[in-house]
């Protein structure tokens, strides 16, 4: 199992939670695209030494091949406790930006996000809009997150500019 590409997709899940609309661009990770390594790489070293770690700009080139055809300019970053990500959901003809923050739980037999925290921006300021781009973001990613099964339980530690997964009981 990907247990990277499971942190990516639920920091896209932090999307699913409560929005708040904000005027103006929502905050957005300072990360650029870096070299990131294949998903079977990843999980073979997960594999082999029972830990791994993962820079922002990996981690945002791994969540451009997950989430681009869905949102656009997105990027990821860690800071202590959380994993955030940030970009641009094209709905017609706006693409609002958010700011999702999350820590991830992956002790349990699927992954899970935890302290869920967004902001939209680019919206106006009426009730209901920004809950509305909440929704649709957490249909998405709800949908892809489906039959995700940890093969065993993991921690994730999350730093400023990078992510240390490893395997509980190591």
């Amino acid at each position: 199992m990907p247990i990277l590409i499971a942190i990516v997709v639920l920091l896209g899940a932090a999307v699913a939670g409560a929005g708040a609309a904000v005027y103006g661009q929502a905050p957005e990770c300072p990360s650029q695209p870096g070299d990131a390594r294949s998903t079977q790489s990843i999980g073979d070293i997960l594999g082999a030494s029972g830990r791994m770690i993962v820079n922002d700009g990996e981690a945002t080139t791994i969540a451009r091949g997950y989430v681009g055809d869905r949102v656009n300019e997105a990027r990821v970053c860690f800071t202590p406790g959380a994993g955030h990500l940030s970009g641009k959901l094209p709905l017609g003809s706006v693409a609002p930006s958010f700011y999702a923050s999350a820590g991830v739980d992956l002790s349990g037999p699927t992954p899970r996000t935890t302290n869920l925290e967004v902001k939209v921006g680019a919206l106006p300021n009426l009730p209901g809009v920004s809950d509305q781009v909440a929704r649709i973001v957490s249909d998405l990613i709800n949908q892809s997150l489906e039959g995700w099964r940890l093969d065993q339980p993991y921690a994730a530690d999350f730093a400023t500019g990078s992510v240390t997964v490893t395997k509980l009981g190591q």
